[in-house]
């Protein structure tokens, strides 16, 4: 909006003038916008005789010269204008022409413009007045502003770029960190806004999206990025001149959901100007300066890797979370078999939870079928998964275990073998050096016979030195040995509890599964196929599952089928263990029997069937939220046994 008025005064000349400053380009201490002022106004005194007013005295302060959408220039453009449609005439007094700005084309059109409105411009340090000079030598001196300007930004990227490969923090610190007072250069967490970054972590992670986050967020009044910078920048005893708002936003969340700035990785040049003041382009992740471990991080790497699974998940499936009431499960991991949608979810009062396939829901079945399944079914299948891992897991390490105590019974004990073959190593190493000053002193001697004494002690030293590495070997396999058995056992109790832990839920989270499952695959009966993750994989190698069942190179399906809302899994090796039971039993010990069954004798509570059990036999597994029966029949005559899951029906759960 202008601020030019009409006056009634008979003085029709209008004195205004024009002043900038770059902190980047004006390095080198040039005028600042004070000195500037003071120079237009002496000289609009001394050749003119008048004052200008401080209203007509426009300013751009720290406004690169090479962009010329400037607030106060654009407003000075507007004035102008109106000044001369009300019949004024207009002087602009700038203190030289790279004020007005530095780019070579623009500020000659600029010049061009004004020459055709009438306005008379005078440079005081370049000697020129448009009404009184000729202006040819203005094309050298814009053409030279123009280099310093693109020299300057040249020196300026370089600077910054042996920064960044130096590892420097130059951005602006993500929320939830804050720069140290005593090293502006090192980012420490602030602890005032920290627990947010972890909060939105935890919320996505239980399945919420980016708007629901938001509106926990705004709801609870935590300060959005803006306000933090805001109340840092007044901290500091400066002006925050830009938008402050008090709303979160979906984009403010997503930025720190998908920031490994949160693990402590720190990550540079993943922007780039096209050119001066241009389009900001995003640079290929292969070109990033990536420093691990640089800061102290307020996620956990796990949680972190698995919020980017969730977050592309999302994106292909088209999940959106953000508007539902209540969690659901496994929306994101379903997909349809047929048209490879993901599913939605139907949430009805007195009703279980189930999901169907987006494209069914959005099209209808001219597109494709529901694919109906029920969130109890799946729920089932994981958790029969989880036994299978378990056993699986479990006999691995029994397995390691023995392999380990062979190797260590071969070489009589692991740590005095270590010591042995190192006092061994040192003697070897001692004699090699011994002889090899045998070898010059005999040299030295006799020089006469240095041919044949060169040639016996090199064979001396190449058998010393084979043995030298013989022993090398037998450390380096030894210490292996030890490593590999402290690496399985820690990551294999690890894991033991952490399946206990998920077997013993009655519900999982989003979270939980998460770590499991890659996708569930449905076909047109509501059958699911699981996809393990892969490194769940590793663990479930038992005979009769499919590594790549589609071809695609997808994920590890488990030779698993559910037909008419039961779970029947034929498995290899025995089931059930002393994990999952309170008592066993067989035939010489007496039975519980409830007074309600189907097979009155043939059902067994709180018991897990033991390999050797002969017959049939019903075991409950109570630990499990969606209880079902395990059945083990043995063939006598064949030999074989099979074993499998059902679930129960109503009269016996109730039991």
């Amino acid at each position: 909006m202008t601020n030019f008025k009409v006056v009634n005064s008979g003085d029709k000349c209008l004195l205004i003038g024009y002043t900038r400053i770059s902190r980047d380009e004006d390095r080198k201490n040039y005028a600042t916008i004070i000195a500037q002022k003071k120079i237009i106004a002496n000289h609009a005194k001394e050749v003119f005789g008048k004052e200008i007013s401080e209203k007509y005295l426009y300013e751009d302060d720290n406004y690169s010269g090479y962009s010329f959408n400037r607030p106060d220039f654009n407003r000075m453009l507007e004035d102008i204008n109106f000044a001369i449609e009300n019949g004024y005439q207009v002087v602009l007094l700038v203190k030289d022409i790279s004020r007005i700005g530095r780019h070579n084309a623009y500020t000659l059109l600029f010049l061009e413009d004004m020459k055709r409105l009438g306005v008379r411009v005078i440079l005081i340090s370049d000697s020129y007045d448009s009404f009184v000079d000729d202006d040819s030598i203005l094309g050298i001196k814009t053409w030279y502003n123009e280099r310093y300007v693109k020299d300057i930004s040249t020196k300026i990227k370089d600077n910054n770029k042996t920064k960044m490969i130096d590892g420097k923090y130059l951005s602006a610190v993500p929320y939830g960190y804050k720069r140290d007072s005593l090293d502006r250069e090192k980012v420490i967490i602030d602890e005032e806004t920290a627990w947010v970054v972890k909060k939105i972590f935890e919320m996505y992670l239980q399945g919420d999206g980016y708007r629901k986050i938001c509106i926990y967020l705004t709801e609870n009044e935590v300060p959005t990025p803006s306000m933090v910078i805001q109340r840092n920048k007044e901290a500091e005893g400066k002006v925050y001149k830009k938008d402050v708002t008090h709303v979160w936003v979906q984009r403010m969340v997503q930025r720190i959901v998908r920031n490994d700035f949160y693990i402590g990785v720190l990550r540079q040049g993943k922007y780039k100007l096209a050119e001066i003041n241009g389009k900001i382009l995003r640079v290929d992740p292969s070109q990033h300066y990536v420093f691990a471990n640089n800061h102290e991080p307020l996620v956990s790497v796990e949680d972190f890797e698995l919020a980017q699974e969730i977050a592309e998940k999302r994106l292909t499936m088209h999940y959106r979370g953000s508007g539902h009431k209540h969690v659901n499960l496994f929306t994101g991991f379903l997909v349809c078999a047929d048209c490879g949608r993901g599913f939605v979810a139907l949430n009805k009062e007195g009703k279980h939870k189930s999901y169907i396939c987006g494209t069914y829901r959005r099209v209808g079945k001219i597109a494709c079928t529901t694919h109906y399944i029920l969130d109890r079914t799946l729920l089932l299948a994981i958790k029969a998964h989880l036994v299978v891992l378990r056993e699986k897991l479990s006999d691995a390490i029994s397995g390691f275990d023995g392999k380990l105590k062979d190797q260590v019974k071969r070489t009589d004990n692991l740590d005095k073998s270590l010591q042995r073959l190192n006092s061994s190593l040192k003697q070897l190493s001692d004699e090699l050096k011994v002889t090899m000053k045998q070898r010059i002193n005999e040299v030295a001697r006799r020089p006469e016979d240095e041919e044949i004494i060169l040639e016996t002690y090199a064979e001396i030293e190449a058998e010393k030195r084979l043995l030298i590495k013989d022993i090398q070997r037998q450390i380096d396999d030894l210490t292996e040995i030890k490593k590999q058995s402290s690496r399985f056992h820690e990551g294999s109790v690890t894991a033991l509890s952490v399946l206990d832990e998920l077997i013993g839920k009655e519900m999982f989270d989003r979270k939980d599964l998460g770590l499991l499952v890659d996708k569930i695959i449905v076909n047109e009966n509501g059958e699911p196929t699981i996809y393990l993750k892969a490194n769940i994989e590793k663990l479930l190698q038992y005979e009769g599952g499919d590594h790549d069942p589609d071809g695609n190179g997808g994920g590890f399906k488990a030779t698993v089928t559910y037909k008419a809302g039961a779970v029947i899994k034929t498995l290899v090796s025995t089931l059930a263990s002393n994990f999952y039971g309170g008592e066993l039993v067989n035939d010489t010990v007496g039975l519980k029997v409830p007074s309600f069954t189907t097979k009155p004798g043939h059902t067994a509570f709180k018991a897990s069937a033991p390999f050797w059990w002969n017959g049939s036999r019903v075991v409950i597994l109570p630990l499990w939220a969606c209880q079902f029966r395990y059945c083990r029949t043995c063939c006598r005559n064949l030999g074989s046994t099979s074993y499998s899951i059902q679930p129960l029906n109503k009269r016996e759960i109730e039991i």
